[in-house]
C-alpha cells in the first residue's frame, strides 16, 4: 500500500515537473521577446535623439553661414578674389561693397584748377555713387597725356574727377574696409547668440524625448518585472518539485527492494 502511494506521488510530481518546465520555457521566450521590444523602443528613441542633435548642429552651421552672408563676410556671392590684387569687384569684399553702396558723399572740398583759379564744392550722394560705380566697373582711370599721368582721374575717359573727389572716394573705401572687421564680429556675436538659443531648444527637445521614452517604456518594463518575478517563482517551484521527485524516487526504490521476496535469505 505504501509503495502504491509513493508511486502515485511520483507520477504526480513528474507531471508537475513537466508542467513547470514547460512554463519555464514559455516565460523564458516571453522574456526574450519583451527584452527585444524594450531594446527596440530604446534604439528608436536613441535614433531620434541623435537626429535632433544633428539637426541642432546643422541649424547652427546654417545660421552661422546665413549671418555671414547677410553681412557680406560669407562665401556666398563673395566679390573678393584672393588671386586679384586690385580694387574693383574682384578686389574688395562684399561687406565693404555693401557699405560703399550706402556712401552718401557730403565731403566738402576746395582747390585750384590748372589756371590757378579757386574752386569749391560738395560731393553729392549721386556723385558719390557715380564715383563708386566707376571704381567698381574699372571706368575710373588716371588721365594720361603724352604717355604720362597728369595726376587727375577720368570716368569713361571724359568726366574729370577732381583730386579731392578721388581722395574722398579712396578714404571712403578705406573706412569701409575697416568696418568689415566690425561686421565679422557682429556675425560671430549673432552666431553665438543663436548657439545659446539652439542649446536651450536642444535641451528642451531632449527632455521631452526622455519623457516620451519613459512613458513608452514604463508598461513594458512593468510587464517585464512581472514576468521575471513569475519566472523566478516557477524556477523555485520547479527546483522544489525536482527535489521532492528525487526523494520520492529514492523512497520508491527502497520500498521496492523491501517488498521483493527474499526466498529464505536472511
Amino acid at each position: 500500500m505504501a509503495f502504491l502511494l509513493l508511486l502515485h506521488e511520483k507520477m504526480r510530481l513528474k507531471r508537475q515537473v513537466n508542467k513547470l518546465t514547460l512554463k519555464q520555457l514559455r516565460y523564458g521566450s516571453r522574456l526574450d521577446r519583451m527584452t527585444k521590444n524594450i531594446e527596440r523602443v530604446q534604439k528608436m528613441y536613441s535614433k531620434r535623439e541623435s537626429f535632433i542633435q544633428k539637426q541642432a548642429q546643422m541649424m547652427q552651421s546654417q545660421a552661422t553661414v546665413w549671418f555671414q552672408n547677410m553681412l557680406g563676410v560669407g562665401a556666398q556671392n563673395q566679390m573678393f578674389n584672393p588671386s586679384c590684387y586690385q580694387y574693383g569687384s574682384a578686389g574688395i569684399t562684399t561687406a565693404a561693397a555693401q557699405i560703399m553702396s550706402q556712401w552718401q558723399g557730403g565731403n566738402e572740398y576746395k582747390g585750384k584748377d590748372k589756371e590757378g583759379k579757386d574752386y569749391s564744392g560738395k560731393i553729392s550722394e549721386e556723385r558719390a555713387q557715380q564715383l563708386w560705380q566707376a571704381q567698381m566697373s574699372g571706368t575710373l582711370q588716371p588721365e594720361i597725356v603724352d604717355n604720362k599721368q597728369t595726376g587727375r582721374y577720368l570716368i569713361n575717359g571724359s568726366d574729370v574727377v577732381l583730386p579731392e573727389e578721388y581722395a574722398a572716394l579712396q578714404n571712403a573705401i578705406q573706412q569701409a574696409n575697416g568696418q568689415v572687421q566690425q561686421r565679422q564680429v557682429m556675425a560671430q556675436n549673432m552666431s553665438n547668440q543663436y548657439q545659446t538659443n539652439i542649446s536651450i531648444w536642444l535641451e528642451a527637445q531632449q527632455a521631452q524625448l526622455a519623457a516620451e521614452q519613459d512613458e513608452a517604456l514604463a508598461p513594458l518594463e512593468a510587464e517585464q518585472t512581472d514576468m521575471e518575478l513569475e519566472k523566478d517563482s516557477i524556477e523555485t517551484q520547479l527546483e522544489y518539485a525536482k527535489q521532492r521527485l528525487q526523494n520520492i524516487e529514492q523512497a520508491c526504490s527502497e520500498e521496492a527492494k523491501n517488498a521483493a521476496p527474499k526466498f529464505g535469505l536472511g
